[in-house]
């Protein structure tokens, strides 16, 4: 009982977290339809003030953790080594980018979108933003996810109902979005888990969070679809969703929906833990 009320607050105070991650870009997006009604905020000029306004969830927890002197917890909900960092970035990075890169082009030379270039020099600036702010978010939502919720229950429960539940809440995050469906929430899952395992292997969040920045950043303003059922982000190429194609670019929740990234997602879980098993120090009792 103890450890099922211990999951039930972890899960709540992650909720709050994530709670808290969106109150600088509602309270802009809040301020602006106020000051100027009928002005849009769906728009990247105010995604990209939400994205960057979430770095407040890191800087509350670091705050926090380092008021109470607790440093044992701080490195537990937010694990960032100081080794190695440029190279696990980078892997992360390289990894995000060049998966969700492979699952579009599966999709377009499928037939599953239309593209067409949209970029203009005016948006050199937005482009970078963009790229900073959905570093920023991605690293949050790993934070809040593999960070807090998977290393507390990893604690009390073990490794394995640990990288459930945070995938869980990770896909149950994001229920609320637009466009969502049973094949978007089992893409997330599946997302959930391959970050979740590599948290697990690499022992921080490094790599998982410039994993997720890069997938975000190329699912959005690169390629021109939908983010998790947001849309307006594109920059660069602008990908439109051909119909009766689902299965391939996702439908109106993006391409995390899609056949094609649920099995690359499994796919790329498989290889972690046949890489984290022969390589890494921590390991999986899968006996």
């Amino acid at each position: 009982m103890k450890k099922t009320l211990f999951v039930i607050k972890t899960l709540l105070l992650a909720f709050l977290l994530l709670s808290l991650a969106s109150i600088p870009g509602g309270f802009v997006m809040g301020y602006s339809s106020t000051s100027n009604p009928g002005t849009s905020t769906d728009t990247p000029v105010f995604l990209t003030i939400t994205l960057i306004g979430e770095i407040i969830v890191p800087i509350y927890l670091f705050i926090y953790y380092r008021a109470k002197n607790n440093l044992d917890a701080l490195d537990i909900v937010m694990p960032f080594k100081k080794d190695k960092i440029a190279q696990k970035f980078g892997i992360g990075y390289l990894i995000g980018f060049l998966a969700f890169a492979i699952i579009f082009a599966i999709a377009v030379f499928g037939g599953g979108f239309t593209t067409k270039i949209v970029w203009s020099s005016k948006n050199i600036v937005l482009f970078v933003l963009m790229l900073i702010g959905f570093l920023i978010q991605g690293t949050t939502e790993e934070i809040v996810c593999r960070g807090y919720v998977q290393g507390r229950i990893t604690e009390k429960l073990g490794v394995f109902w640990a990288i459930a539940l945070s995938a869980l809440f990770f896909a149950s995050g994001h229920l609320g979005n637009a466009g969502v469906s049973l094949e978007g929430f089992v893409g997330l899952l599946a997302f959930g888990i391959l970050t979740a395992l590599l948290r697990f292997y690499t022992g921080d969040l490094w790599l998982c969070g410039a994993l997720h920045g890069a997938w975000n950043f190329a699912e959005g303003p690169f390629f021109g679809t939908p983010v998790s059922g947001i849309s307006g982000t594109e920059l660069l190429f602008k990908s439109t969703s051909v119909p009766h194609h689902p299965w391939l670019n996702g439908g109106a929740f993006g391409i995390e929906a899609s056949l094609t990234c649920i099995i690359v997602l499994i796919l790329l879980s498989f290889l972690t833990v046949y890489l984290g098993q022969k390589y890494s120090d921590n390991k999986l009792d899968l006996n």
